[in-house]
């Protein structure tokens, strides 16, 4: 049991807010949350003004992650208030940041681009290019929500060139699969397919199973909309046999409707037969919920 009674109040506060820190790595947020309240506390008690913009940014951060987005909203800009008055503002970027990912989340996606463009402008005056390619990747997400696809594009290239001169592969996969999206949307499929491609690539050498299931199905996707079936059944089987292996019951049965929008185009008994052995039910189960997901056609 910590005993802190004896300790200054500044260290008191330090040793709430590690823990604080630790409870947060460990997800654990109502831990995280109780110790920071703690070293906020004592803050605000000997009036270490400076000091509290750090605890009141975490506080934001453990809302945030519980999706408490009006608490949140209101911890970050306690944090930012104080960040400006100490004219801290290489902080303030991350707040800025943080604020439009806030924003994201309630989709309030005009908010979020200014917040994005504020702390993007801290960060150039600062030459922080990683945070930089992190506040691109943002706005392009929100460009890509309204739809704005050149704007989209833009930003996503942005953030890919700095990621190209970091040399950091996994961070250009992420990109590379969100310019997939782009080009998908506005049916440019086979951009599309070689933006995803890129992605999958270094997915794979990263062994990431997860979002490589993710690309596949897109992949799969695109295939299907240019009637190249062995290439969708592949990926699309790919995908299925992934998210089954992780147990990932949701994605699953996104990429099953996905399977029974192909086979209501094609009824091969093949394609049956290969999803009944990967979810491990029978060809009977497997065209019944086929069924059930695309009704019967005109033909039957």
């Amino acid at each position: 049991m910590l005993n802190l009674e004896n300790k200054d109040q500044r260290e008191q506060a330090s040793t709430y807010h590690n823990l604080g820190s630790i409870a947060q790595e460990q997800r654990k947020w109502d831990q995280a949350e109780q110790y920071y309240q703690k070293a906020l506390h004592i803050k605000i008690e000997s009036n270490d003004r400076h000091l509290q913009a750090s605890t009141y940014h975490h506080l934001g951060y453990v809302a945030q992650e519980q999706r408490k987005w009006e608490q949140a909203e209101q911890y970050y800009q306690q944090a930012l208030h104080l960040e400006i008055e100490y004219n801290d503002r290489y902080r303030q970027a991350a707040t800025y940041h943080n604020l439009g990912m806030v924003a994201d989340g309630q989709q309030q996606w005009e908010q979020a681009e200014r917040y994005y463009q504020q702390a993007l402008q801290i960060e150039i005056e600062y030459d922080d290019r990683h945070l930089q390619a992190i506040t691109y990747h943002q706005r392009g997400n929100v460009a890509l929500a309204l739809r704005q696809w050149e704007q989209a594009e833009r930003h996503y290239q942005q953030a890919l060139q700095i990621y190209i001169g970091f040399q950091d592969r996994y961070g250009q996969a992420g990109l590379y699969h969100q310019l997939g999206m782009v080009a998908q949307e506005q049916q440019q499929w086979e951009q599309a397919e070689r933006y995803y491609q890129q992605a999958l690539q270094i997915y794979v050498e990263f062994n990431d199973r997860y979002t490589q299931a993710i690309t596949c199905h897109h992949i799969g996707s695109v295939a299907q909309e240019q009637e190249q079936w062995e290439q969708a059944e592949e990926q699309l089987f790919e995908a299925l046999s992934i998210f089954t292996e992780l147990g990932e019951r949701e994605n699953s049965a996104i990429v099953f409707r996905s399977l029974a929008r192909l086979w209501s185009e094609r009824k091969e008994t093949d394609l049956v037969e290969q999803v009944a052995a990967i979810v491990s039910k029978t060809p009977e189960e497997i065209e019944a919920l086929f069924l059930k997901q695309v009704g019967p056609s005109s033909e039957d």
